[in-house]
């Protein structure tokens, strides 16, 4: 993505891990997941009211707006970890846990302020490291990926 770039530090902008087609391509899926999430939200059971909080979607483009800011947040971290001179795949705990939960609920708050409630930002920020690394842990074991974080 960087077409390689390289800062005043002679460090690559993002290295060769980010790439157009998986920037695009998650873009893309995520959309398509929300525009599916949309529509199921439109009609029992999805459409329901949790502690007073309707879960009725609103807007088509939630999947755009959360993916978008998900891949933009993990770009971002990127960036810093090659400034602070963290190679490609190795780990930054907790940045590599919320960086894209950040960036998802930067971009959906910009666009649809009141869709999360701030408590429920506070669990997602909480909980998203554990299962981020649960995730990452089966993966491992089940060997799909080469290391555990």
């Amino acid at each position: 993505m960087d077409f390689g770039v390289k800062c005043p530090d002679n460090l690559r902008l993002l290295g060769n891990g980010k790439t157009w087609k998986g920037f695009f391509f998650g873009i893309a899926i995520g959309t398509v997941f929300g525009f599916i999430l949309f529509y199921l939200s439109q009609y029992q059971p999805l459409n329901a009211t949790y502690y007073g909080v309707s879960f009725k979607i609103t807007d088509p483009l939630i999947g755009f707006y959360l993916s978008t800011g998900a891949l933009v947040g993990d770009l971002v971290k990127s960036f810093f970890k090659r400034r602070v001179g963290i190679k490609r795949g190795q780990p930054l705990f907790l940045i590599d846990q919320l960086d894209f939960v950040v960036g998802a609920l930067i971009f959906a708050w910009a666009f649809l302020p009141f869709f999360i409630p701030w408590e429920e930002v506070i669990i997602i920020l909480v909980i998203t490291p554990f299962v981020h690394l649960f995730g990452n842990w089966v993966a491992f074991h089940i060997k799909k990926k080469k290391v555990w974080w």
